[in-house]
């Protein structure tokens, strides 16, 4: 059941204050670790205070750069700045000190002072090239728990696991929505998907989220596994998640979530209504407070979730639209499909591809478990459709894959390339690596297709 939180939930202060939040809850769980320990939210404010008196304070309009890991010093950091009012810039603990160094130069050559409610400057995951610094203010964060938990309401008894870093929005999203809600977090270990269900039982996880990638590889090391009913909603964002693995999700009795966001809407403008978790179409539909539409094939998104721009950049204005870059359409039933993000397109002989729809059509073909579609470099046709693909016992005879596709994909979308591989590349964050430099060292079969269709 929902509780009553004494402090106004509407108020980007209190509802973000670890302090305020041990007024209203002391005894409640705050964070849960792997190994098992607990903090309450008094006691997480005790150490949130000490971490008060040592904290730097940056110079008025500079963020404070935080290696944003998932241990207890850092996350104590974290919910110490967030307190404070200090600008955070998050950076991923996966990126090599040549990368932070680059980030850290970057960052040290902006000028503009950031806004005065700026509460944290994150980077993109640099699918189109460099990551670029949106910066988010504490109101657009607020807006953006307010809007999720209208479709997703925390209560005092929720457990909302985090298997994605905070320095992803994605992530950092779970503290801000916790915090609101006043209810607790669950830190977790390094991504096993083996047993990921189980453990999710054990602790009494009731909300999770997950990369596609991830929610493959939770379906496959356990085909057996009862779905724990403490598990309300899986999440299930980042990148699109297909019609396939959607139905095996279903077939398994696992509720799914689909969102489309991105980190500079705060998380996610689109999701899977919650009555609609067992029958998820897409991305979902637009969030409360969040405008979506489609012009021309690209999603625009407005609303007060959205970032005041990028750092260093001439700020949006709140009624501008942000043109995402991503293509995608509305069905009848107004759930939104996002048919290609903005960097995947594939351009050959001059025609758009989107990998998203050459996956699903590839994994419909029986015997093919996985796909991942990327544009390899030809001096003819500027790029081929290449694909790489995982078996569900051996490979294909290529006449099977040409033939398979024939009915269901046109010719200048079908790959032209195709190596059977493993297991799929994927990022540090676990989003497909579409990147051509995941084809080195690989044996590229050729397909041949004799018909127009």
């Amino acid at each position: 059941m929902p509780h009553h939180v004494r402090h106004r939930a509407d108020d980007a202060r209190t509802a973000f204050s670890i302090l305020c939040a041990a007024e209203d809850e002391p005894g409640g769980t705050a964070l849960r670790f792997p190994d098992g320990s607990a903090w309450t939210f008094a006691e997480l404010a005790a150490r949130v205070e000490d971490c008060l008196k040592t904290l730097p304070r940056p110079e008025p309009g500079r963020p404070l750069p935080h290696l944003a890991k998932t241990t207890p010093e850092s996350l104590v950091t974290l919910y110490a700045a967030l307190e404070a009012g200090i600008p955070l810039m998050l950076l991923h603990p996966a990126l090599t000190q040549t990368e932070l160094g680059d980030l850290l130069a970057k960052a040290e050559a902006v000028r503009s002072p950031l806004p005065d409610e700026a509460a944290v400057v994150v980077f993109t995951s640099g699918t189109s090239g460099r990551p670029k610094p949106a910066v988010l203010t504490r109101q657009a964060l607020l807006a953006s728990a307010l809007s999720s938990a209208a479709n997703l309401p925390l209560g005092r008894g929720d457990l909302w696991q985090m298997p994605i870093s905070p320095a992803r929005i994605g992530g950092f999203s779970v503290l801000t929505r916790s915090l609101l809600a006043r209810s607790a977090v669950s830190v977790a270990g390094k991504f096993d998907p083996k047993g990921f269900l189980d453990r999710i039982g054990e602790e009494g996880v009731s909300l999770t989220s997950v990369v596609p990638t991830m929610l493959v590889r939770i379906l496959e090391a356990d085909p057996g596994a009862p779905v724990p009913a403490c598990l309300r909603a899986m999440l299930v964002g980042g990148a699109s998640a297909s019609p396939t693995l959607l139905q095996k999700a279903r077939g398994r009795g696992i509720p799914v979530v689909t969102t489309y966001g991105m980190t500079e809407t705060a998380s996610n403008v689109a999701v899977t209504p919650f009555a609609e978790r067992f029958h998820a179409v897409g991305s979902g539909r637009p969030n409360r407070d969040a405008e979506i539409r489609v012009v021309d094939g690209r999603i625009l998104v407005r609303g007060p979730m959205r970032m005041s721009g990028y750092w260093g950049e001439k700020p949006l204005d709140p009624d501008d639209w942000f043109d995402t870059g991503d293509l995608g359409r509305f069905d009848e039933d107004g759930n939104l499909h996002v048919e290609a993000r903005r960097s995947d397109l594939i351009l050959s002989g001059g025609m758009n591809v989107a990998p998203v729809e050459v996956e699903a059509a590839l994994e419909s073909l029986p015997g093919v478990r996985q796909a991942l579609v990327l544009g390899m470099t030809d001096p003819v046709w500027g790029e081929v459709v290449t694909a790489l693909l995982v078996a569900e016992a051996g490979p294909l005879p290529d006449d099977a894959v040409v033939e398979g596709l024939k009915p269901i994909l046109a010719s200048h979308k079908s790959p032209r390339r195709i190596a059977w591989v493993d297991a799929l590349p994927t990022k540090p964050g676990g989003k497909p690596d579409r990147s051509e430099s995941v084809l080195a060292g690989l044996e590229l079969r050729t397909l041949h297709y004799t018909a127009h269709h």
